[in-house]
């Protein structure tokens, strides 16, 4: 206690802080709060070593999740540290506080949009509502995530272009990632071709069809649309999420190959020139 009683006599004179007491109570506030932000990013931490553990969330999720409330718990802890110090060295912070919370009103209506854009981002993060790679359709957009930010999200479309969509303006996301996908081909026959003929070649011929990421083997409705100049018949298959793609391409090539070594004909459009 000697010692104690000894240093205090450094930091107050006439029992109130001197200009290095005060310091030394304000280094000691900052350092608190140092060790608080590392505290509850240790915290952030180990609940990531948790999730990963039992695979609910991919680690660039978690790790974006984690940057994002680091930064705002940092931001918070550091404010409550000026204010603190502001009140030891004896300014009025009610007064600094009011005009701040007037600019920050002010700064929040011209800054709607980012702000939006940042909140829908990080509920897009934390429900982990599609992922980098995934392929999405997402505001008329289809292509593959390249990458996922708090305030934008960036598609790549499969003719290369790039599309930058903030945050904000993300309504309904189709992710085509999520569970086995249906790849569908319609093929139009000409009416002299017999219906029964067709779709027991194309049976045939597509169940041994052999292609990577096909479910099962495909399968053939039937007869789905008439036409005037023939009919319409549709083949369907599932596939891993992914590979439906190159799925659809590979029945478009069996059909045809199919169409070719039996002679079936195509419908033939007619046109009118003139009314005639």
């Amino acid at each position: 206690m000697s010692v104690l009683n000894e240093f205090e006599k450094y930091l107050r004179t006439e029992g109130a802080l001197n200009p290095f007491g005060k310091l030394v109570v304000i280094l000691l506030v900052f350092l608190t709060g140092f060790l608080l932000s590392k505290f509850l990013r240790w915290i952030f931490m180990s609940r990531i070593e948790h999730q990963l553990r039992h695979g609910t969330y991919s680690n660039p999720r978690l790790l974006t999740i984690v940057s994002i409330l680091n930064k705002i718990v940092v931001i918070v802890i550091m404010i409550i540290c000026v204010t603190i110090s502001l009140d030891i060295v004896g300014l009025n912070t009610s007064s600094i506080m009011a005009t701040v919370g007037v600019g920050s009103l002010a700064l929040s209506f011209g800054a709607q949009t980012l702000v939006k854009d940042c909140i829908n981002g990080f509920f897009i993060i934390l429900e982990n509502q599609f992922s980098v790679g995934d392929t999405v359709v997402i505001e008329g957009k289809t292509g593959i995530i390249e990458d996922i930010g708090l305030r934008t999200t960036v598609i790549r479309d499969f003719d290369g272009s790039k599309h930058i969509i903030p945050n904000g303006q993300i309504g309904i996301v189709t992710n085509q990632q999520r569970g086995n996908m249906r790849a569908k081909v319609i093929c139009s026959v000409a009416l002299s071709e017999e219906p029964e003929r067709v779709i027991d070649l194309l049976n045939k011929k597509l169940v041994a069809m052999k292609v990577e990421g096909l479910i099962g083997s495909p399968v053939v409705w039937g007869v789905t649309n008439n036409t005037n100049t023939g009919y319409e018949i549709t083949v369907a298959a599932y596939a891993k999420a992914g590979s439906q793609y190159g799925v659809e391409y590979k029945l478009r090539e069996s059909i045809v190959e199919v169409f070719n070594e039996n002679g079936i004909k195509l419908p033939i459009f007619k046109y009118e020139i003139d009314g005639k």
